[in-house]
């Protein structure tokens, strides 16, 4: 009984990555990028800082989203 307790609590925690994902997944979305965009730079290794600086510099969501991928 212990076990399967167990295990249903470990599957409903996140991983850290899972978190991360999901931070960088949000941070992409409130720059402007649409969601499946905003999925696809938060799972590549696109840099989040060149993103905002790109966005905060006037550049449209479309060139820095084929910048940063």
């Amino acid at each position: 009984m212990a076990n399967v307790l167990l295990e249903s609590t470990l599957e409903a925690l996140d991983t850290e990555g899972d978190v991360v994902l999901r931070w960088r997944r949000d941070q992409f979305t409130r720059l402007g990028f649409d969601p499946v965009d905003s999925r696809l730079l938060a799972e590549s290794p696109a840099d989040l800082g060149l993103a905002r600086r790109l966005c905060a510099g006037g550049c449209s969501v479309d060139l820095a989203f084929r910048i940063l991928a």
